[in-house]
């Protein structure tokens, strides 16, 4: 009895994958949702200091479904595994030729003050030229009172604070400012400091400084913050905004990268009013490229790095996670040569 069963099975499962089309990529990306997928064999995860605190928190997740697995966040690893950076100088270099590279994050940069009475300021996209040319010297300067009217802007001299190396949302910002104001930027900072740490130290001493930071630096440090004006339009730095700037994403799409980029062509999404949403355009993507892998180790942590749960927690570090259409493109790239469900894991089978 037990030798007809098993003849009789095996036609029936032919006929069954025979018959079963194909399911379609963004539904396997789905699916891969239901479970970790894990590998074993050893992954070199190369970064900054800006990013460790946030990739070492996605390590974490991975491990603690897959503590078999071992990877590691390494700042001057000459032959990583994978290479997190936004193509800027004041991050590593990508490998030259990658197996595959493609968009994992998004960061946001704004001008961050420290001085009595200026909590809580907007700032025109003129206002912060001025700023950054010196033409603007003094916080009292008309342009940031015409922008602030219920408040009295304290006589306070102006020390704008540079940082030595910009990251890709730090250049988004200027180039912001200078589409908006119609002119180009010409930075005059009263200091370049060529360190994160040396910055904050004297900006947090010195009453009147600002400096141009990135979304991570100004959580992290809980640092304050300039709104943006526009007419009666504000620009908020917040998660509303980054939404809107991230849902006008242009993916491209080759061979070995999936990528993101801001199209401010592309309008925002709107609200349930189907009013216009405003959308902080100061944003950047952090790309993470595979340049080598033993066993699809690295691979396999690179695409649980897509997954919901691990995106979920990239705005607790001062990052923003992906529009779900290019998140699912991602998840599918990363996943061409993994193991892939067959039939929804949510349907529990006889």
């Amino acid at each position: 009895m037990g030798k007809k069963m098993s003849l009789l099975l095996i036609p029936i499962s032919f006929l069954i994958s025979a018959c079963t089309p194909p399911i379609p990529p963004e539904v396997l990306a789905s699916y891969a949702e239901q479970e970790v997928l894990c590998a074993q064999g050893d992954v070199v995860v190369k970064g900054s200091t800006n990013t460790q605190n946030v990739i070492q928190s996605g390590i974490d997740l991975y491990l603690s479904s897959c503590p078999e697995a071992n990877v590691t966040f390494d700042l001057s690893s000459e032959n990583p595994n994978l290479i997190v950076s936004d193509l800027s100088v004041a991050e590593p270099e990508m490998c030259s030729n990658p197996e595959l590279t493609t968009s994992l994050m998004n960061q946001f940069s704004t001008l961050v003050y420290y001085g009595e009475g200026l909590d809580g300021i907007f700032l025109t996209s003129e206002a912060a030229y001025s700023l950054l040319t010196g033409e603007i010297t003094n916080w009292n300067d008309p342009l940031i009172q015409e922008s602030n009217p219920e408040l009295v802007m304290p006589d306070i001299p102006v020390n704008f604070l540079q940082i030595e190396k910009f990251h890709a949302s730090d250049i988004a910002f200027i180039t912001w400012i200078e589409t908006s104001a119609g002119k180009k930027i010409n930075l005059k900072p009263q200091k370049v400091i060529p360190d994160v740490e040396s910055l904050l130290s004297e900006l947090s001493n010195t009453n009147g400084s600002f400096a141009l930071l990135p979304s991570n630096v100004i959580y992290d440090n809980a640092l304050t913050y300039a709104n943006f004006k526009n007419g009666e339009t504000q620009f908020l730095f917040d998660s509303t905004s980054f939404a809107n700037a991230a849902s006008q994403v242009f993916i491209e799409e080759k061979p070995n990268s999936v990528i993101g980029y801001l199209d401010p062509e592309v309008m925002p999404e709107v609200n349930e009013q189907n009013d216009p949403l405003t959308s902080w355009q100061a944003i950047s993507y952090f790309n993470i490229a595979l340049c080598n892998d033993t066993n699809n180790a690295a691979r396999t942590f690179m695409r649980f790095l897509t997954r919901l749960d691990a995106q979920g927690q990239l705005e607790t570090f001062g990052y923003f996670p992906l529009t779900e259409t290019l998140r699912t493109k991602i998840a599918t790239k990363i996943g061409e040569t993994l193991p892939t469900p067959s039939i929804d894991p949510s349907i529990t089978q006889e």
